[in-house]
């Protein structure tokens, strides 16, 4: 799949899950060891304003990505994903190379990256607040791709990428989840 399709998709599905949230939510603890939902929401909004600098071609400072304060989050989510989809929109070259944690990557990679962060971000988002859990099985499938392109050391950051988790499950949320290092049982 294209991978600005991906990411539009990806923040559309995930989108489903902030829109959902109900009062108390944000402190639900996450998957993601030491998070609650209001963290979750907050690297989610940071995510889409930092990878929206570096396709501008601006430094960022990935450390502050989850530092934004959560007050209004489906709001602060649909504005950051606006940013996101205009810097995409006037990116001029889809190759040109940025920076990410992961390391100098072309743009397309960084947005299929983020992609694929937003999608199984999306899950743990789900499955702390009672959701709906499953994902569309063809994102599903090119999330799958885009993170086994890599070994899960590339990452650096367990609250995304982790050892890879086993699973026996032909479910292809299930297979996606256990490739970032989460339970795909967690919370049933």
């Amino acid at each position: 799949m294209d991978p600005v399709m991906l990411d539009r998709l990806a923040i559309a599905s995930t989108r489903l899950r902030v829109a959902g949230l109900r009062e108390g939510d944000l402190s639900r603890p996450t998957v993601n060891a030491g998070w609650d939902v209001r963290i979750l929401v907050a690297h989610l909004v940071g995510g889409c304003l930092l990878y929206a600098g570096v396709l501008r071609g601006e430094t960022v400072d990935w450390a502050t990505r989850d530092s934004q304060p959560v007050t209004d989050p489906l709001g602060q989510f649909d504005a950051a994903a606006t940013e996101l989809n205009e810097a995409i929109g006037k990116l001029d070259d889809r190759h040109r190379p940025v920076t990410i944690p992961a390391g100098d990557v072309p743009a397309t990679v960084a947005i299929a990256i983020h992609a694929t962060d937003m999608l199984v971000h999306g899950w743990d988002l789900a499955v702390a607040t009672g959701q709906h859990r499953g994902l569309d099985p063809d994102l599903c499938a090119s999330a799958t791709a885009v993170i086994s392109r890599f070994p899960a050391s590339t990452w650096g950051n367990s609250k995304f990428y982790a050892e890879r988790v086993p699973t026996d499950s032909t479910e292809l949320t299930d297979r996606l989840v256990a490739l970032t290092g989460r339970d795909p049982n967690a919370g049933r």
